[in-house]
């Protein structure tokens, strides 16, 4: 079961996700294939830690990308019409999948019945910090790129959250896909990050959606800056590397896989 929904997740999402990719890469953002994807690479230099700034200055892409008419804000409308047909193509190629059904069973998750997002949270990140893969291929797909891993586990987990809760059942995870799912969800998502009430986000507040996941790890050994001490003994290289060595560890990081998941 798994090996065909894995497939078929990681070739819908690289399919869509060229075309961003290319675009961001270039510095620029292609609206279109933005939102096939609603998702700009944002650990830049890929090494499956997110700092402070990667976060602000993703969200802050995403934020310009989501704002349609440019007026400084993002509506309601705005957000559903993006990242819903994003979510919907998730879907659509989940239920390609046919009659071949995910089974609960392969979450080895022992008597319980249900997961709430923090909990299939710490399966994924489980899974990728001990490279278990029978336990990748059940929440995401088995893949060395940290980013893409963390990504298709977070979409893996809202199309099976039918009716947007932040659970899981295994009669969720073992039926069919909710094909109204995607609004349901996102507007509650709008609201939570609606802080002011306006029924729209301004940038500071779609900013705030996404650093909120530093403070998750705070004070935690999820931090980068917890475990992260062993460059400065392992070199006896110039003061000015030391140096280097001591900014990254002051700065505040966080795991990718965190990181998505604070946006669900």
């Amino acid at each position: 079961m798994k090996t065909l929904t894995t497939t078929i997740l990681t070739s819908a999402a690289l399919a869509t996700a060229a075309p961003a990719l290319a675009q961001q890469s270039d510095g620029e953002t292609d609206m279109s294939a933005f939102c096939e994807t609603a998702f700009m690479p944002a650990d830049q230099n890929k090494d499956g830690f997110m700092s402070e700034q990667e976060i602000k200055d993703a969200r802050d892409a995403e934020f310009a990308a989501l704002d349609l008419n440019k007026d400084g804000s993002v509506d309601r409308e705005e957000m559903v019409n993006c990242i819903g047909k994003a979510e919907q193509n998730n879907r659509e190629a989940m239920t390609q999948a046919g009659n071949d059904k995910p089974d609960w069973a392969d979450l080895d998750v022992g008597d319980k019945t249900e997961l709430s997002v923090e909990e299939y949270q710490n399966l994924t990140n489980k899974a990728w910090r001990t490279d278990d893969s029978d336990m990748k291929s059940a929440v995401s797909t088995d893949t060395d790129n940290a980013e893409e891993f963390a990504k298709t586990a977070v979409d893996r987990f809202k199309m099976y959250d039918s009716d947007g809760d932040g659970i899981i059942t295994q009669a969720e995870y073992e039926g069919e896909i909710d094909k109204d799912w995607s609004e349901k969800a996102l507007q509650k998502r709008f609201d939570a990050m609606d802080a002011d009430g306006s029924d729209s986000l301004s940038p500071q507040e779609y900013r705030g959606a996404g650093t909120k996941a530093l403070d998750m790890t705070a004070g935690t050994s999820e931090s980068k800056n917890m475990d992260s001490g062993d460059s400065a003994d392992a070199s006896d290289s110039s003061d000015t590397s030391a140096s280097e060595t001591q900014n990254a560890s002051d700065e505040t990081t966080v795991p990718v896989v965190i990181y998505y998941y604070s946006l669900v």
